[in-house]
């Protein structure tokens, strides 16, 4: 167990210290951030609170928190495109302390790596099909560029007349490799395509193509139509979604063979992706045919987005809404998604509202349950 010897002296009671030992590759100029779901940490935004260097590759953070604060927290360098990986890589889940009682959190904690200091993985992507990757793809509406990755279904290339519906997936990185995928954990799209289409459930989904859109380090305010006042971040979902659909969408419809209409357009996501993805499909019902929504962030600036779909006209989309949540996901995130189904089915529409028992907010989650989504939107019995 690593002993910490405290080396501040402050004027209040802290009753969080962290000390932080970062990469020997970080610059000896460099300044490390925290950034968290706190107003002291940042409220998310990159540059949330500064830390104290107390001698080279280690540095401390000293708060104040009101007991019972649940804090989640990672480290930077000023910037989410310098956001702390793991020694692979991969995404690393939330930092998470719970501030107790009459005493001190007192942690020392190790950042693997930097973001922007990663080389490349070499290894070999495992993904189950036939799939193309674009790389960097530039967009006047966004920056950075982006990876875009398109698997195809298995008859593609051996029945040439075929036309085929195209699903497009947010968090493109987390659905086929688990090389690129959040903790290593991936959604298995392919395997589940596969599957359902000519494997031990054989013919239970028609045939489709997936576009999985990478994301970069500006997720957060690409996957939300409006800032949160709550994380100093935000909405530039517009500007993302006409990305997907003047830009994207015709370089898909222009280099595969896709079923260009509306009925035969899907997208989906989770998270905050599951968020962008509504907002998407009622600010372009000419576009999506059917919306995946799963453990979406309806929560996002005090459920704005419930008021926002109904003022533009949810009740006259035409196309599948699939919304779901598992039961360990937050009691707030499960509260504002449960208000959203209960409206939508007030009007009749084709919705369908899932709650998963035991399911987290995770890939793993997600991957032992998109084959309910993928049927209802593909499935050969609609």
């Amino acid at each position: 167990m690593f002993a910490l010897a405290l080396s501040f002296n402050t004027a209040f009671a802290a009753n969080c210290v962290l000390q932080v030992t970062v990469p020997k590759t970080t610059p000896d100029d460099a300044q490390i951030w925290i950034t968290g779901n706190h107003e002291k940490l940042g409220n998310w935004n990159a540059k949330g609170a500064q830390l104290k260097k107390i001698k080279p590759n280690l540095y401390e953070f000293v708060a104040d928190f009101v007991s019972g604060t649940e804090l989640e927290f990672k480290f930077n360098r000023g910037t989410f495109a310098s956001i702390e990986k793991n020694v692979q890589g991969h995404e690393i889940p939330n930092r998470k302390i719970r501030i107790g009682t009459n005493q001190t959190q007192n942690k020392h904690i190790s950042v693997e790596a930097w973001a922007d200091q990663l080389i490349p993985t070499s290894a070999e992507p495992e993904i189950s099909g036939l799939y193309s990757v674009f790389r960097s793809v530039k967009s006047k509406y966004l920056e950075p560029a982006r990876d875009v990755i398109v698997w195809l279904p298995p008859s593609y290339h051996c029945a040439p007349m075929l036309r085929y519906p195209v699903i497009y997936m947010h968090d493109g990185q987390n659905l086929f490799d688990a090389n690129t995928a959040f903790g290593g954990n991936e959604w298995g799209m392919d395997e589940v395509m596969l599957d359902y289409i000519i494997g031990a459930n054989y013919g239970q989904l028609n045939e489709a193509i997936v576009v999985g859109i990478y994301n970069t380090s500006e997720r957060m305010s690409e996957y939300t139509p409006f800032p949160d006042p709550n994380h100093s971040s935000g909405g530039n979902g517009a500007n993302y979604v006409k990305f997907i659909v003047d830009e994207l969408k015709l370089m898909i419809d222009r280099e595969f063979r896709t079923l260009p209409n509306r009925e035969n357009t899907f997208i989906g996501g989770s998270s905050l992706g599951g968020l962008i993805s509504l907002y998407a499909g009622i600010a372009y019902p000419q576009t999506f045919g059917g919306i995946i929504a799963m453990s979406p962030s309806i929560w996002w600036n005090n459920g704005a987005i419930i008021d926002w779909l109904f003022e533009h006209d949810i009740a006259s989309y035409q196309g599948k809404i699939w919304i779901d949540m598992g039961s360990r996901e937050k009691k707030n995130s499960i509260k504002f998604t449960r208000k959203l189904a209960n409206e939508i089915s007030k009007l009749g529409k084709n919705m369908r509202y899932h709650e998963v028992i035991g399911a987290t907010h995770s890939e793993k989650s997600w991957h032992q349950r998109l084959y309910l989504p993928l049927r209802y939107m593909l499935g050969s019995d609609n």
